[in-house]
């Protein structure tokens, strides 16, 4: 919970106190009593904290091939990992351009890690065996007419690809562009207190880990498990908001399956 500045069990913001622990905080909320060590920002790719905040926006295709912006964010670039779009965006007085993933963010990581080897290229089919020429005095064949064809085979469909960690959205984009899309039946206290508890700069695929679907249900049991109608106001907007990323194809599994 590095760097939270705001109560990941309640969601409080202000009622906060702080004490000095060695070289780190630990900040205590007042409201519920929970603690955690404020930390700093550091590099997930090489873990410095020369860490510097540019602006970049959020975009999503709207109608067909149509690129709209639908917010801005505050992107952590290194400046040892990401010198070359930090030195660009400075020196140009520009945002740092949507589709750049941050390696602060761990993506030289995820790009190592999900890079398929290249397969082999297959060996040269040896050439076909001519039948021996028939003898002079043989007797031409008739002519015979075509071997019938048989039943057509089904085509095979291939599994659907899980989609690479690298390209799949933050948290933060996901729920800007669920709430973007969704009705005003929507919870958006539900789903910024969600942002805060999955870590708003890590990927989407965080939802896909293993018993990320527990997890889940525990934190928003813990939340809105009293049965009232907001309880299952919220517990119905992050079910709709997985569904809506699940279409998408940025997840692969159903991580609120013990919501439903």
């Amino acid at each position: 919970m590095a760097g939270v500045a705001a109560c990941p069990s309640c969601g409080e913001a202000e009622d906060l106190r702080g004490e000095q622990v060695k070289d780190d905080i630990r900040i205590t909320c007042l409201s519920c009593t929970a603690q955690w060590m404020r930390g700093g920002a550091r590099c997930a790719n090489c873990g410095g904290q020369h860490i510097v905040h540019r602006p970049q926006a959020m975009t999503r295709h709207s109608r067909g091939t149509q690129l709209s912006i639908i917010g801005w964010r505050e992107l952590p670039l290194c400046r040892r990992c990401d010198a070359e779009a930090l030195e660009k965006s400075i020196s140009q007085n520009t945002p740092v351009p949507s589709d750049y993933v941050a390696a602060c963010l761990g993506a030289a990581q995820n790009s190592a890690a999900t890079a398929a080897p290249q397969a082999e290229a297959p060996a040269p089919a040896p050439p076909p065996k001519h039948a021996p020429a028939a003898a002079a005095n043989s007797a031409e064949p008739a002519k015979s007419s075509p071997a019938p064809r048989g039943p057509a085979r089904p085509r095979q469909t291939r599994p659907k690809a899980a989609p690479s960690p690298s390209m799949a959205p933050t948290v933060r984009q996901a729920i800007a562009a669920f709430m973007g899309e969704s009705s005003g039946q929507a919870d958006a206290t539900a789903m910024l207190l969600l942002g805060t508890h999955l870590g708003s700069h890590n990927r989407l695929t965080v939802l896909d880990e293993d018993g990320a679907a527990d997890r889940l249900a525990r934190w928003s049991l813990g939340h809105w498990g009293d049965g009232g109608d907001r309880a299952q106001r919220c517990l119905s907007t992050i079910c709709r908001a997985v569904d809506f990323w699940g279409a998408r194809g940025w997840l692969t599994s159903d991580p609120a399956a013990g919501l439903r």
